[in-house]
């Protein structure tokens, strides 16, 4: 059975450095050689203005060790701009792109604070 993962671009506030960053995470826990690079964390909503029910939650993020690019030392977690890294990573540890996937998700999916950036399987030989 193949398992869909959707890459997101979050927005992500860092309190003990005060400031906001865009990270990369995932839907869910990948399989394969990613797998190694993920871990769960709490992302709080960037606007305290918001009147919401739940204002943390977690997903799933990626360590930028996987990165030669560690720019964002602080957090240690993957950006926005370390994206083309990640793409190379993925295509390189036989997961494929999935544009119809992909095109769906980015249809049906509103969340202003989190963006679908592509989904993506494991490719299984």
């Amino acid at each position: 059975m193949t398992s869909i993962i959707v890459l997101y671009s979050e927005i992500y506030y860092e309190p003990l450095c005060e400031k906001y960053s865009t990270l990369l995470t995932l839907s869910k826990e990948p399989d394969g050689e990613l797998k190694k690079y993920t871990k769960n964390i709490r992302i709080t909503r960037p606007s305290t203005n918001e009147d919401t029910i739940n204002k943390t939650y977690c997903s799933y993020g990626i360590s930028n060790t996987l990165s030669n690019n560690t720019t964002n030392s602080s957090i240690n977690l993957m950006t926005q701009e370390q994206l083309d890294e990640f793409t190379q990573f993925i295509l390189n540890n036989n997961y494929i792109i999935n544009d119809v996937v992909t095109q769906i998700y980015k249809n049906n999916l509103y969340n202003k604070n989190k963006k679908v950036i592509y989904a993506f399987m494991l490719n299984i030989l």
